[in-house]
This record gives C-alpha cells, structure tokens and sequence, in this order.
C-alpha cells in the first residue's frame, strides 16, 4: 500500500511538476531577472516579492548587496517605507561594508534617520560613522554639511 502512495505521489510530481511542493524554486538568475523586469515596468510589490524571496532562498548570493539596495531604494522612493529603508540600508552597510553599494547605504540610512524618521541623535551617531568608514568618497562632503548643519539645529534651545 504504500509503494503504491509513494509512486501516485512521484507521477503527480512528475506529470504535474506546478503541484505545491512538486515545482523547483526559481533559480537565483531568474528571480533576479524577473524583480529587475518587475522594477523596470515600476510593478514595486511584484519587485519586492521577488528580492525578498531571492534573499529567502539564497541569502548567501554573492548579489546579495545589490538585492538589499535594490530593495531599500523601492521602500525609500517609492513606497515612503522609510523604517523598511533604513533597515535593508543598515544590513547592507553592515554586513558587506567594503561593497560599493555599502557607501551609498550608509550615507542614505543617515539621511533618512534626519529627515524621514525625525531621529536627529540616531542620525548624527550614523552621519559619524559613515564619515569614519568612507572619508574620501564624493558623499563624504555632503554628509559633512549635513551633519554640520544637524547639530547646529541640536545645539538650538528648545
């Protein structure tokens, strides 16, 4: 009887692989092509389902900083997510900090801790913290104006 339970399972598997949990998970490659195609027709949420599902099934893809960038950029731009944004930009930044995409998250993190989430002591201490790690990269000098001018308004009386 159950030889018989076991083959039905493998002909169903078989003859009708799009049976849940007979279909192979898509492949690294075609749920980076399918989010980025998702993307460039600016269909956000099927983009998102399928970086998210890419960082699921293969968080250790060497893509991996360019999924979580992506990602937060579609949060931050798109959908206003900002907490979502700085999120995916802190586990970015630090996680992969000699990434090229590590640079650019630290310093959006900053920004939106200032700007979006309103935490100017959280955004001075990640403003620091960029300008340590990336001190000569054409950002550093915006972030150095920005945290100039972040505490001048901290230094204000309230």
């Amino acid at each position: 009887m159950m030889h018989r339970i076991v083959f039905f399972i493998f002909l169903l598997c078989v003859l009708f692989p799009a049976v849940q949990g007979c279909s192979k998970p898509p492949t690294e490659d075609e749920l980076l092509k399918s989010a980025t195609f998702h993307h460039g027709n600016d269909e956000f949420d099927a983009a998102l389902s399928d970086f998210q599902q890419l960082t699921e099934l293969y968080p250790k893809s060497g893509k991996m900083p360019e999924v979580l960038y992506a990602m937060a950029i579609i949060y931050q731009q798109e959908k206003k997510e900002f907490r979502k944004a700085e999120s995916l930009y802190t586990k970015l930044a630090m996680e992969f900090p000699g990434e090229p995409t590590a640079q650019g998250a630290a310093y959006q993190r900053a920004r939106i801790l200032a700007w979006n989430l309103h935490s100017p002591d959280s955004a001075e201490t990640a403003y620091e913290l960029f300008l340590q790690r990336y001190p000569d990269i054409m950002a550093a000098s915006s972030a150095r104006q920005e945290l100039d001018s972040l505490k001048k308004t901290l230094s204000l009386p309230k």
